[in-house]
């Protein structure tokens, strides 16, 4: 290789993530074929953005066998070093063993003639199992959940699949996971506002840290399904997305529709949709079932009774460990109860008002705010009442079952429709897996915010809403 060759790959390499991980794999794995896909490019692209800070908090789902824990959890950590000898990495994964392995992949990378030949900057100060150290105070530090991070700190961290397959229908375990990010791996960031977190992991349960992660916002996701279900278009860089089509395989060159169908078949559509279609369904078997939700894509005609309602079920606080303030955004007529939209977020009292604002302008004076007549929920009442908003408190009475037990009649009999297309499921989803899994999951805000507002309605509407569903 003359020098103007050598000059060519250092700078291809040191520049260019895609370029580095090409040549990461054949250190690796030599002798086997590195596959290109378009859903890298993806990859590549927002992991690009996260560490120039456009995107610092982000989360990828995408099925087994993708290159996932490779890119994220071994590539990039060494070209950070690399670029960067300072910069602190802290990567978890589930099990020890797993860190353990993803370390070594890591080290034969650094420890390599091309990357030193590329990063001579890069001096190694420490080497074992766990942690490998710069002379300039960066590191790559490997922990499994639950693991110790006492005194540790981190410019970057990694999150890689935290929860086994098998673990993941244990409330224990998987709160477990949920509670640790949130209590203990959360203050290891440096720097909260700065500073890189990225979560990667193929789903396994509606209350997986990727669940748990979405419903508090400030995350952007990448989530790539095995089989596309719709037309999507995906950003693959600053100027280009690839137009992925209905029934596409992710990477049909590894995994065609015949090997996917027989993963299918193996593992049944449970797991499947958490997996592979990184769509999880809540588990029948609480007090709500799936298909009493009814679904149209577009608000029905408005009637001369019909009325907005915005419920508000406020939190005690809003630290990253409480609950969420939900909000559900409901038109009621004859025919029921058309969720238009949902959203839900620890927000402070005055991003509260904000909101509330905002809807009141969109509804002008076709709207009645119904408000949980607890915590903030008290002063967002008076509040509205003196800004000449139709509100009513609703007094929380009884355990949340007992509650929701009143509603039941309503939702059973269908008479709740889910308002939205293909891009409403941002919030659709999350909504209705949360009422699947009542009483038994992780959240229960939305399901508060939908049954005050049904057993206010009910009480005074109840000879009206009572009507045949003319859907």
């Amino acid at each position: 290789m003359n020098t103007d060759t050598k000059d060519m790959f250092r700078a291809a390499v040191a520049s260019d993530l895609g370029v580095f991980l090409r040549q990461a794999f054949a250190t690796v794995y030599p002798g086997k074929e590195y596959l290109d896909n378009w859903h890298v490019d993806a990859i590549i692209y927002l992991l690009r953005m996260a560490i120039e800070g456009r995107c610092p908090r982000l989360i990828i789902n995408l099925p087994p066998r993708h290159l996932k824990s490779f890119i994220v959890s071994v590539v990039l950590p060494a070209f950070l070093i690399g670029r960067d000898p300072s910069v602190k990495i802290i990567c978890v994964s589930y099990s020890d063993e797993l860190a353990k392995t993803l370390a070594r992949d890591f080290r034969r990378i650094i420890e390599s003639p091309w990357y030193r030949l590329v990063f001579p900057g890069v001096k190694i100060v420490k080497s074992t199992e766990t942690e490998i150290a710069t002379d300039q105070g960066g590191s790559r530090f490997a922990t499994s959940v639950g693991g110790t991070l006492t005194g540790r700190g981190g410019d970057v961290i990694l999150l890689d699949d935290l929860i086994k397959t098998e673990d993941a229908n244990s409330d224990r375990l998987r709160d477990g996971v949920n509670e640790w990010y949130a209590n203990t791996l959360l203050s290891r960031l440096d720097d909260k506002r700065l500073s890189v977190l990225i979560l990667v992991m193929q789903r396994v349960h509606v209350n997986d840290l990727t669940g748990y992660l979405e419903a508090g916002g400030g995350f952007v996701k990448l989530s790539l399904s095995a089989i596309a279900t719709d037309d999507e278009e995906i950003p693959v860089s600053e100027h280009e997305a690839y137009l992925r089509r209905e029934g596409e395989p992710l990477h049909a060159e590894r995994e065609d529709e015949k090997v996917i169908g027989h993963i299918r078949n193996q593992m049944g559509e449970y797991n499947f949709w958490a997996q592979y279609q990184q769509r999880p369904q809540a588990p029948e078997g609480g007090m709500f079932k799936r298909d009493w939700f009814q679904r149209i894509e577009r608000a029905p005609v408005r009637q001369a009774e019909g009325m907005v309602h915005i419920s508000i079920d406020t939190a005690l606080s809003t630290s990253e460990s409480a609950d969420f303030t939900a909000i559900s955004i409901v038109y009621v007529d004859h025919r029921g109860y058309f969720v238009l939209s949902a959203e839900r977020g620890r927000w402070t009292y005055e991003e509260l008002q904000l909101r509330l604002r905002e809807y009141r302008a969109r509804y002008q004076d076709d709207v009645i705010f119904i408000v949980e007549s607890a915590g903030i929920g008290i002063s967002l009442i008076s509040w509205l009442r003196r800004v000449g908003a139709v509100c009513i408190h609703y007094p929380p009475k009884g355990a949340k079952e007992v509650r929701a037990a009143y509603a039941l009649p309503v939702i059973h009999s269908k008479r709740v429709i889910l308002v939205g297309d293909a891009a409403a499921e941002a919030w659709m989803i999350p909504y209705l897996n949360e009422f699947c899994s009542f009483p038994h999951g992780r959240f229960d805000d939305w399901v508060d915010s939908l049954v005050q507002l049904i057993n206010w309605s009910e009480r005074r509407y109840g000879a009206v809403m009572q009507g045949r569903n003319e859907l």
